[in-house]
Protein backbone atom coordinates (compact mmCIF):
# COMPACT_ATOMS: atom_id res chain seq x y z
CA UNK A 1 0.00 0.00 0.00
CA UNK A 2 1.36 3.40 -1.00
CA UNK A 3 1.64 5.85 1.89
CA UNK A 4 -0.25 9.12 1.40
CA UNK A 5 1.89 12.15 0.65
CA UNK A 6 2.36 14.61 3.51
CA UNK A 7 1.48 17.66 1.40
CA UNK A 8 -0.89 18.20 -1.50
CA UNK A 9 1.45 20.78 -3.05
CA UNK A 10 5.07 21.67 -2.29
CA UNK A 11 7.47 24.02 -4.01
CA UNK A 12 11.20 23.99 -4.66
CA UNK A 13 13.08 26.77 -6.40
CA UNK A 14 16.53 27.46 -7.74
CA UNK A 15 18.69 28.20 -10.73
CA UNK A 16 19.34 24.50 -11.39
CA UNK A 17 22.42 25.38 -13.41
CA UNK A 18 24.70 22.49 -14.42
CA UNK A 19 22.10 20.14 -12.89
CA UNK A 20 23.96 18.11 -10.27
CA UNK A 21 23.62 15.39 -7.65
CA UNK A 22 22.61 17.77 -4.86
CA UNK A 23 19.81 19.29 -6.90
CA UNK A 24 18.52 15.82 -7.80
CA UNK A 25 18.30 14.97 -4.11
CA UNK A 26 16.34 18.18 -3.47
CA UNK A 27 13.81 17.33 -6.17
CA UNK A 28 13.47 13.73 -5.01
CA UNK A 29 12.69 15.00 -1.52
CA UNK A 30 9.98 17.28 -2.89
CA UNK A 31 8.44 14.49 -4.96
CA UNK A 32 8.38 12.10 -2.01
CA UNK A 33 6.60 14.60 0.25
CA UNK A 34 3.94 16.00 -2.06
CA UNK A 35 1.21 14.94 -4.45
CA UNK A 36 2.27 17.81 -6.70
CA UNK A 37 5.65 19.52 -6.85
CA UNK A 38 5.98 23.04 -8.24
CA UNK A 39 9.53 23.65 -9.47
CA UNK A 40 10.49 27.30 -9.85
CA UNK A 41 13.47 27.86 -12.16
CA UNK A 42 15.10 31.29 -12.28
CA UNK A 43 14.50 32.97 -15.63
CA UNK A 44 17.24 34.38 -17.83
CA UNK A 45 15.95 37.85 -16.90
CA UNK A 46 16.31 37.09 -13.17
CA UNK A 47 19.85 35.82 -13.62
CA UNK A 48 20.80 38.91 -15.60
CA UNK A 49 19.38 41.20 -12.95
CA UNK A 50 21.05 39.64 -9.93
CA UNK A 51 24.43 39.62 -11.69
CA UNK A 52 26.05 36.42 -10.53
CA UNK A 53 29.68 36.97 -9.58
CA UNK A 54 31.45 34.68 -12.03
CA UNK A 55 35.18 35.22 -12.41
CA UNK A 56 35.37 34.32 -16.09
CA UNK A 57 32.27 34.21 -18.31
CA UNK A 58 28.50 34.28 -17.99
CA UNK A 59 28.44 30.51 -17.86
CA UNK A 60 25.02 29.94 -16.36
CA UNK A 61 23.07 27.86 -18.85
CA UNK A 62 20.00 29.44 -20.43
CA UNK A 63 16.51 28.81 -19.07
CA UNK A 64 15.43 26.43 -21.84
CA UNK A 65 18.47 24.21 -21.29
CA UNK A 66 17.99 24.13 -17.51
CA UNK A 67 14.26 23.47 -17.83
CA UNK A 68 14.87 20.56 -20.21
CA UNK A 69 17.31 18.95 -17.76
CA UNK A 70 14.72 19.17 -14.95
CA UNK A 71 11.91 17.87 -17.17
CA UNK A 72 13.96 14.88 -18.27
CA UNK A 73 14.87 14.06 -14.68
CA UNK A 74 11.32 14.36 -13.33
CA UNK A 75 9.96 12.24 -16.18
CA UNK A 76 12.50 9.52 -15.42
CA UNK A 77 11.66 9.64 -11.72
CA UNK A 78 7.97 9.26 -12.48
CA UNK A 79 6.95 9.56 -8.84
CA UNK A 80 4.24 12.19 -9.03
CA UNK A 81 2.77 15.25 -10.66
CA UNK A 82 4.92 18.31 -11.20
CA UNK A 83 4.76 21.76 -12.71
CA UNK A 84 7.71 23.83 -13.87
CA UNK A 85 7.44 27.62 -13.78
CA UNK A 86 9.88 30.39 -14.65
CA UNK A 87 10.48 32.80 -11.78
CA UNK A 88 11.63 36.39 -12.10
CA UNK A 89 12.33 36.93 -8.41
CA UNK A 90 13.01 34.89 -5.27
CA UNK A 91 9.30 34.58 -4.46
CA UNK A 92 8.03 33.00 -7.66
CA UNK A 93 4.51 31.63 -7.08
CA UNK A 94 4.86 31.39 -3.29
CA UNK A 95 2.95 34.64 -2.70
CA UNK A 96 0.13 33.93 -5.16
CA UNK A 97 -0.51 30.18 -5.15
CA UNK A 98 -2.77 29.57 -2.16
CA UNK A 99 -2.52 25.78 -2.54
CA UNK A 100 1.21 25.56 -1.74
CA UNK A 101 1.74 24.12 1.74
CA UNK A 102 5.49 23.49 1.97
CA UNK A 103 8.82 24.59 0.56
CA UNK A 104 11.85 22.30 0.22
CA UNK A 105 15.23 24.00 0.59
CA UNK A 106 18.88 23.28 1.25
CA UNK A 107 20.76 24.69 4.22
CA UNK A 108 22.25 27.27 1.86
CA UNK A 109 18.81 28.55 0.74
CA UNK A 110 17.02 28.36 4.12
CA UNK A 111 17.29 32.14 4.53
CA UNK A 112 15.23 32.64 1.37
CA UNK A 113 12.43 30.42 2.71
CA UNK A 114 12.28 32.51 5.88
CA UNK A 115 11.97 35.70 3.87
CA UNK A 116 9.17 34.12 1.83
CA UNK A 117 7.26 33.30 5.01
CA UNK A 118 7.66 36.86 6.28
CA UNK A 119 6.13 38.15 3.03
CA UNK A 120 3.33 35.57 3.21
CA UNK A 121 2.47 36.78 6.70
CA UNK A 122 2.26 40.35 5.38
CA UNK A 123 -0.24 39.10 2.80
CA UNK A 124 -2.26 37.19 5.43
CA UNK A 125 -1.22 33.85 3.94
CA UNK A 126 -0.39 30.87 6.17
CA UNK A 127 3.34 30.14 6.51
CA UNK A 128 4.84 27.37 4.41
CA UNK A 129 6.25 24.41 6.24
CA UNK A 130 9.99 24.52 5.58
CA UNK A 131 11.66 21.21 4.80
CA UNK A 132 15.45 21.47 5.00
CA UNK A 133 17.29 18.91 2.92
CA UNK A 134 20.89 18.09 3.85
CA UNK A 135 23.44 19.13 1.26
CA UNK A 136 25.16 16.49 -0.84
CA UNK A 137 28.88 16.71 -0.18
CA UNK A 138 31.65 16.59 -2.75
CA UNK A 139 34.80 14.51 -2.41
CA UNK A 140 36.36 17.17 -0.17
CA UNK A 141 33.44 17.24 2.27
CA UNK A 142 32.10 20.57 1.02
CA UNK A 143 28.66 20.90 -0.62
CA UNK A 144 28.34 20.34 -4.35
CA UNK A 145 27.15 23.54 -5.99
CA UNK A 146 26.68 24.94 -9.48
CA UNK A 147 29.18 27.66 -8.56
CA UNK A 148 31.87 25.08 -7.78
CA UNK A 149 31.13 23.28 -11.04
CA UNK A 150 31.45 26.49 -13.05
CA UNK A 151 34.61 27.31 -11.14
CA UNK A 152 36.05 24.03 -12.34
CA UNK A 153 36.60 22.48 -8.91
CA UNK A 154 34.18 19.52 -9.02
CA UNK A 155 32.04 17.60 -11.48
CA UNK A 156 28.30 17.11 -11.13
CA UNK A 157 28.77 14.05 -8.94
CA UNK A 158 31.11 15.92 -6.59
CA UNK A 159 34.39 14.39 -7.76
CA UNK A 160 37.33 16.79 -7.49
CA UNK A 161 39.10 17.46 -10.77
CA UNK A 162 42.38 17.80 -8.85
CA UNK A 163 42.70 14.67 -6.76
CA UNK A 164 44.07 15.53 -3.28
CA UNK A 165 46.67 12.78 -3.73
CA UNK A 166 48.17 14.73 -6.61
CA UNK A 167 49.30 17.54 -4.33
CA UNK A 168 51.09 15.09 -2.05
CA UNK A 169 52.76 12.82 -4.62
CA UNK A 170 54.72 13.44 -7.79
CA UNK A 171 53.15 11.91 -10.89
CA UNK A 172 55.37 10.14 -13.42
CA UNK A 173 54.36 9.81 -17.07
CA UNK A 174 54.05 6.10 -17.93
CA UNK A 175 55.67 4.90 -21.14
CA UNK A 176 52.35 3.82 -22.69
CA UNK A 177 50.96 7.37 -22.43
CA UNK A 178 53.88 9.05 -24.18
CA UNK A 179 52.61 8.19 -27.65
CA UNK A 180 49.02 9.22 -26.83
CA UNK A 181 50.12 12.64 -25.59
CA UNK A 182 51.88 13.34 -28.87
CA UNK A 183 48.45 13.78 -30.43
CA UNK A 184 46.61 17.09 -29.92
CA UNK A 185 44.41 17.22 -26.83
CA UNK A 186 42.20 19.83 -28.51
CA UNK A 187 41.74 21.61 -31.83
CA UNK A 188 44.95 22.04 -33.85
CA UNK A 189 45.53 25.34 -35.66
CA UNK A 190 48.25 25.25 -38.31
CA UNK A 191 48.10 28.98 -39.02
CA UNK A 192 48.30 31.67 -36.37
CA UNK A 193 45.74 33.80 -38.19
CA UNK A 194 43.15 31.03 -37.80
CA UNK A 195 43.23 31.16 -34.01
CA UNK A 196 39.90 32.23 -32.51
CA UNK A 197 40.45 34.04 -29.22
CA UNK A 198 37.07 35.66 -28.53
CA UNK A 199 36.87 37.14 -25.02
CA UNK A 200 37.82 34.10 -23.01
CA UNK A 201 40.42 33.99 -20.29
CA UNK A 202 43.61 32.45 -21.62
CA UNK A 203 46.40 30.16 -20.48
CA UNK A 204 49.44 29.66 -22.68
CA UNK A 205 51.77 26.73 -22.06
CA UNK A 206 55.19 26.99 -23.63
CA UNK A 207 57.64 29.76 -24.47
CA UNK A 208 56.95 29.96 -28.19
CA UNK A 209 53.19 29.95 -27.73
CA UNK A 210 53.41 32.65 -25.06
CA UNK A 211 55.69 34.73 -27.25
CA UNK A 212 53.30 34.50 -30.21
CA UNK A 213 50.37 35.67 -28.09
CA UNK A 214 52.35 38.56 -26.63
CA UNK A 215 53.45 39.60 -30.12
CA UNK A 216 49.78 39.73 -31.12
CA UNK A 217 49.10 41.90 -28.02
CA UNK A 218 46.89 39.14 -26.64
CA UNK A 219 48.42 38.80 -23.21
CA UNK A 220 47.55 35.55 -21.45
CA UNK A 221 46.08 35.61 -17.96
CA UNK A 222 48.45 32.78 -17.09
CA UNK A 223 51.57 31.77 -18.98
CA UNK A 224 53.67 28.70 -18.24
CA UNK A 225 57.27 28.92 -19.44
CA UNK A 226 60.67 27.29 -18.90
CA UNK A 227 62.89 29.36 -21.29
CA UNK A 228 63.31 26.26 -23.47
CA UNK A 229 62.18 25.16 -26.90
CA UNK A 230 62.33 21.47 -27.79
CA UNK A 231 63.95 20.93 -24.37
CA UNK A 232 66.90 23.20 -25.22
CA UNK A 233 67.57 26.53 -23.53
CA UNK A 234 66.62 29.37 -25.88
CA UNK A 235 65.51 32.41 -23.88
CA UNK A 236 67.19 34.18 -21.00
CA UNK A 237 64.49 36.54 -19.68
CA UNK A 238 60.82 37.49 -19.86
CA UNK A 239 61.47 40.49 -22.09
CA UNK A 240 62.59 38.19 -24.90
CA UNK A 241 59.18 36.49 -24.67
CA UNK A 242 57.35 39.80 -24.97
CA UNK A 243 56.18 40.14 -21.38
CA UNK A 244 55.75 43.70 -20.09
CA UNK A 245 57.12 43.04 -16.62
CA UNK A 246 53.93 43.65 -14.67
CA UNK A 247 53.02 40.00 -14.14
CA UNK A 248 53.13 38.08 -10.90
CA UNK A 249 55.80 35.40 -11.16
CA UNK A 250 55.78 32.02 -9.45
CA UNK A 251 58.72 29.64 -9.69
CA UNK A 252 58.16 25.91 -9.29
CA UNK A 253 60.14 22.74 -9.90
CA UNK A 254 58.80 20.19 -12.34
CA UNK A 255 61.20 17.47 -13.52
CA UNK A 256 61.00 16.16 -17.11
CA UNK A 257 58.37 13.48 -17.76
CA UNK A 258 56.42 14.30 -14.63
CA UNK A 259 53.89 16.55 -12.93
CA UNK A 260 55.24 17.56 -9.56
CA UNK A 261 53.07 17.88 -6.49
CA UNK A 262 54.38 21.44 -6.15
CA UNK A 263 53.04 22.33 -9.60
CA UNK A 264 49.60 20.90 -8.85
CA UNK A 265 49.53 22.70 -5.50
CA UNK A 266 50.54 25.99 -7.11
CA UNK A 267 47.93 25.79 -9.87
CA UNK A 268 45.22 24.88 -7.36
CA UNK A 269 46.15 27.87 -5.17
CA UNK A 270 46.29 30.25 -8.13
CA UNK A 271 42.77 29.41 -9.23
CA UNK A 272 41.41 29.65 -5.72
CA UNK A 273 42.56 33.26 -5.53
CA UNK A 274 42.80 34.61 -9.09
CA UNK A 275 40.98 37.79 -10.09
CA UNK A 276 39.93 39.01 -13.52
CA UNK A 277 42.79 41.51 -13.64
CA UNK A 278 45.60 39.14 -12.66
CA UNK A 279 48.38 38.30 -15.08
CA UNK A 280 50.53 35.45 -13.86
CA UNK A 281 53.66 33.70 -15.06
CA UNK A 282 54.51 30.21 -13.86
CA UNK A 283 58.23 29.76 -14.38
CA UNK A 284 59.15 26.09 -14.47
CA UNK A 285 62.50 24.80 -13.24
CA UNK A 286 62.65 21.64 -15.33
CA UNK A 287 60.10 21.12 -18.14
CA UNK A 288 56.67 22.63 -18.79
CA UNK A 289 55.54 20.10 -21.43
CA UNK A 290 52.99 18.35 -19.19
CA UNK A 291 51.80 21.55 -17.47
CA UNK A 292 48.86 21.70 -19.86
CA UNK A 293 47.22 18.85 -17.92
CA UNK A 294 47.03 20.49 -14.47
CA UNK A 295 46.21 23.79 -16.19
CA UNK A 296 43.02 22.32 -17.71
CA UNK A 297 42.10 20.55 -14.46
CA UNK A 298 42.54 23.69 -12.36
CA UNK A 299 40.90 26.26 -14.64
CA UNK A 300 37.25 27.41 -14.46
CA UNK A 301 34.86 26.37 -17.20
CA UNK A 302 35.08 28.59 -20.26
CA UNK A 303 38.81 29.27 -20.08
CA UNK A 304 41.03 28.43 -23.05
CA UNK A 305 44.38 26.67 -22.86
CA UNK A 306 46.82 26.97 -25.75
CA UNK A 307 50.01 24.99 -26.24
CA UNK A 308 52.38 24.26 -29.09
CA UNK A 309 52.43 21.03 -31.08
CA UNK A 310 56.03 20.77 -32.39
CA UNK A 311 56.18 21.14 -36.16
CA UNK A 312 52.39 21.21 -36.49
CA UNK A 313 50.92 24.36 -34.94
CA UNK A 314 49.07 25.49 -31.82
CA UNK A 315 46.45 23.44 -29.98
CA UNK A 316 43.43 25.06 -28.34
CA UNK A 317 41.62 23.31 -25.49
CA UNK A 318 38.31 24.69 -24.30
CA UNK A 319 38.01 24.05 -20.57
CA UNK A 320 34.63 22.33 -20.31
CA UNK A 321 33.27 19.37 -18.39
CA UNK A 322 34.07 16.92 -21.19
CA UNK A 323 37.72 17.97 -21.51
CA UNK A 324 38.20 18.12 -17.75
CA UNK A 325 36.92 14.54 -17.45
CA UNK A 326 39.20 13.40 -20.29
CA UNK A 327 42.29 15.04 -18.77
CA UNK A 328 41.39 13.71 -15.31
CA UNK A 329 41.33 10.18 -16.74
CA UNK A 330 44.72 10.69 -18.38
CA UNK A 331 46.36 12.05 -15.22
CA UNK A 332 44.81 9.25 -13.14
CA UNK A 333 46.82 6.82 -15.32
CA UNK A 334 50.14 8.37 -14.27
CA UNK A 335 52.40 6.50 -11.87
CA UNK A 336 52.97 8.01 -8.42
CA UNK A 337 56.09 8.73 -6.46
CA UNK A 338 55.56 10.06 -2.95
CA UNK A 339 58.01 11.86 -0.77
Amino acid sequence: MVSPKKFKTAVVGGTFDHFHKGQKKLLRSGLSLSSKLVVGITSDKYIKNIKFKISNLKLIQNYSYRKKAIEDFLEREGKGKYEIVAIDDMFGTTLSDVFIEAIVVSKETLKGARIINIKRKEKNLPPLEVIVQDSVLAQDGKPISSFRIRKGEVDREGKLYINPLWISQDLILPQELRVELRFPLGKLFKKIEDLDFKNNFLITVGDETSKIFNKLSIHPNIAVIDYKVARKKKYKDLKELGFLGDQRIYEVKNPPGSISKELFKLIKNIFENITNKDQIIIQIDGEEDLSVLPAVLGAPLGWLVYYGQPGRGIVKILVDEKNKAKIHEIVASFNTRGY
